[in-house]
């Protein structure tokens, strides 16, 4: 080893490395104009401010270096300008060096640079040496001209509607500018968004979609290779409301019918002879009837014609009642032999929406229930999106539609293998455009019928009446009508001189030793959609024991209540389903605060498989995909509920407004409760 280490010693190229050596020629990859890549010719990058020039500089000796760079232009009169910076300060080996363009540097001409290395006594060769070519860079201040829009199908002509909901619109979008490379964008406040044309100075077209009427702006700036931005152009237009459909029947025509009068588009649909007619439509719709059909050959109906031009835009909707769940079935489609345009109906247990080859699927049909489908074919975003029940239940992409021959089916297809419709139909409607999803939410929306009101504001012969006429709240226990108007004993520590009721002229009373209220009989359909709300006031002195407010009780136990938990002072939820399964919802954000008065409102969506619990107007907890499958009586229990060992739970307090629904309370309606209206 040691003679080794002396043969190295004493070799010539080892001396030689011990003297200076100059600087490394910098590298173009590791040179920047103003952030961007060093480039020349046509490639070279276009400023809109003096910019800063940086490399990264490196010396084989690994000592400390500092940069000198130059800049260089042809003036007007055709003689080379050449400017060179001042030494820049010494840094280590591979650091980055930078400096800023002067002031002299002309704006609107194409101006190179270059820069080297210096160690302190040796400069390094120029990074344009050796046939790497120096950087350019145009320093560019002047923003391009505002742009110009136009659209043949949202004109801005001054106050007049133009097509609507649920109809593309194209805007062509250009600048007389011919160095613009992008366009940024945004239509009435909405995300900014960016365009780029296929060469610089071109115009673009923007595709878009209104999801409601009104007037809208779009506002656009043409960006130049620079980054300069122009001025900003608002073009204003009107939109109008969706197109009505092309094609509808309501089904609801009386018993006995041979066809279906059309309610939009001028065609009967003829009726097979597996179709009756005048069953009843579904409940809380303004579809009064339905068609139900057998299964059968014979169960369909058709219009004779083609309802929509299946390679464009369009929609379809049906309300739907399966006999059952497992069959694959059409509801509605048009299409014949090879050519499918569209169906709508059931496939392995689901829902199911086809376009040509492309099926989408979503949400689970049930037998024996009515669902609301719409099925959306979107050819320019090459969509189809099923809504069931007004929510989006699944999209499928990259579909292709095409114009099918044949006549518009209700209750079969004549393009596919999917047999006849079994169960019920209602309200079949038919787009040439786009239904969105506001309108597909809207036509699902079944009202919320009220289906008892009690106001707590007397008492009649053990019990407080309800508005209607319906079944009153039995008074049990102790529980009395309070009214700030009945003489007061003293000594009687429920006695409260002086404070007001909940609401109105009394509220509900309940000592929590036994007290309660109940219907006695059906006041909450639990097979269907319901809600129930009430206004509660816990008694500070019991504030650490759990209590009652709302429940539905089933055999053994309460197959949903409202309660107050003592230990968190919080509001929750318990769910028992038909198997005996509990579950608890805790309102996390809610604080049960004793001796303020709260609202709360149980809101169980059978379409939706939700269970909602409303604190002071806000959503405070939610279970999806709940499907509990209940089998309740229906009756409504105030202030306590019904567990393993009885009932228990009983509330210490006060309970006021009750109020059941059928159906599902919006939030909206929820708030309107919870400030005191009596009905929504």
């Amino acid at each position: 080893m040691a003679l080794a280490s002396s043969a190295v010693v004493g070799t010539p190229w080892a001396a030689s490395a011990a003297a200076n050596q100059p600087p490394s020629q910098p590298a173009q990859l590791e040179l920047t104009t103003g952030g961007k890549a060093c480039a020349d010719g046509a490639d070279r990058p276009y400023v809109g401010t003096r910019p800063t020039l940086t490399a990264v500089l490196r010396d084989p000796d690994g000592g400390r270096v500092s940069a000198g760079f130059e800049v260089s232009w042809t003036d007007a009169s055709g003689v080379r300008q050449v400017l060179d910076s001042v030494q820049t300060t010494a840094k280590s080996s591979g650091s980055t060096f930078s400096w800023t363009v002067p002031a002299e540097v002309p704006a609107f001409t194409e101006v190179s640079w270059r820069v080297r290395a210096n160690d302190g006594t040796l400069w390094g060769p120029w990074s344009s040496e050796g046939g790497s070519g120096a950087c350019e860079f145009v320093y560019d201040t002047e923003a391009p001209a505002k742009p110009t829009v136009t659209s043949p199908e949202y004109p801005d002509d001054n106050g007049t509607w133009h097509d609507g909901v649920g109809v593309y619109g194209t805007f062509t979008v250009d600048s007389a500018s011919e160095d613009v490379v992008s366009y940024v964008y945004s239509f009435l406040g909405g995300p900014q968004r960016r365009a780029v044309p296929e060469e610089p100075g071109g115009p673009v077209e923007l595709s878009w979609l209104p999801q409601s009427a009104g007037r809208y702006l779009l506002d656009v700036q043409a960006v130049d290779r620079a980054g300069n931005v122009s001025a900003s152009a608002t073009y204003s237009f009107l939109v109008g409301e969706g197109r009505t459909p092309v094609a509808a029947w309501r089904l609801a025509d009386a018993a006995g019918s041979s066809e279906a009068s059309a309610e939009a588009g001028g065609r009967s649909a003829v009726a097979g002879d597996g179709v009756a007619f005048g069953a009843a439509g579904p409940a809380r719709t303004s579809v009064p009837g339905a068609v139900v059909l057998d299964g059968s050959a014979g169960a369909y109906l058709t219009s004779g014609a083609p309802a929509v031009d299946t390679g464009g835009a369009f929609a379809v909707s049906a309300w739907v009642r399966p006999e059952t769940a497992d069959a694959d079935m059409t509801a509605v489609s048009q299409g014949a032999g090879g050519a499918a345009g569209f169906g709508l109906g059931t496939a392995g247990g689901a829902w199911s929406f086809g376009v040509g080859g492309s099926v989408v699927r979503g949400g689970v049909a049930e037998a024996g229930d009515w669902a609301q489908l719409t099925g959306v074919f979107d050819p320019v975003a090459g969509t189809a999106r099923l809504y069931v029940n007004g929510r989006e239940a699944g999209v499928a992409e990259n579909v292709t539609g095409a114009s099918a021959p044949g006549d518009l089916q209700i209750g079969r297809t004549l393009s596919g293998e999917s047999g006849n419709w079994r169960g019920a139909l209602a309200g079949v409607r038919v787009w040439d455009r786009i239904v969105v999803g506001a309108e597909a939410a809207g036509a699902a929306r079944r009202a919320a019928v009220s289906e008892g009101y009690w106001a707590l504001d007397e008492a009649v012969g053990g019990g407080s009446p309800e508005r209607d006429g319906g079944l009153p709240l039995t008074l049990g226990g102790d529980a009395s009508i309070y009214r700030d108007d009945e003489p007061c004993d003293w000594l009687d520590p429920d006695c409260l001189p002086g404070q007001s009721p909940l609401f109105g002229a009394g509220h509900l009373l309940l000592d929590g030793e036994g007290d309660y209220a109940e219907t006695g009989g059906r006041a909450v359909a639990t097979g269907e959609s319901f809600s129930v709300a009430a206004h509660v006031r816990i008694d500070g002195a019991a504030q650490d024991r759990p209590m009652t407010v709302l429940s539905v009780p089933g055999a053994d136990n309460s197959l949903a209540e409202v309660r107050y938990s003592g230990a968190t002072q919080q509001w929750e939820v318990g769910l028992t389903d038909a198997n005996g399964e509990s579950v608890t919802l805790t309102a996390d954000a809610a604080w049960a605060s004793p001796d303020d008065v709260h609202h709360l409102a149980l809101v169980y969506d059978d379409e939706a498989d939700e269970i909602l619990l409303y604190a002071d107007g806000q959503l405070s907890a939610r279970a999806s995909s709940y499907r509990p499958g209940w089998t309740a009586a229906g009756e409504l229990q105030i202030g306590r509920s019904r567990g393993e060992s009885g009932w228990g739970g009983h509330l210490r307090g006060a309970v006021d407004e009750v109020h059941v629904y059928a159906g599902v309370l919006s939030a909206t309606q929820v708030a309107q409760l919870g400030a005191g209206a009596t009905d929504v």
